[in-house]
């Protein structure tokens, strides 16, 4: 069966979040250090976009971590 998407994306974002309350950095660092614009990374780790799966390594690379960690439990 496959996961549903919602809840992949819920748990990548919530994985991300995590992650930069882990690091001590912003949202808008990670953003800057990911080549992502603010307000786009703001609408992707809410939910209201995705990210692709070149940004999400961008933001594993920003966050100094493997991809792995931030799409962990989400499938």
């Amino acid at each position: 069966m496959e996961p549903n998407n919602t809840a992949v994306v819920t748990a990548t974002n919530r994985n991300i979040l995590l992650e930069i309350l882990t690091t001590g950095t912003s949202k808008n660092a990670v953003a800057t250090k990911a080549g992502i614009s603010t307000s786009s990374f703001h609408r992707k780790v809410t939910g209201r976009t995705d990210f692709t799966l070149r940004e999400l390594g961008r933001v594993a690379e920003a966050l100094e971590v493997k991809i792995e960690d931030i799409i962990k439990d989400a499938a």
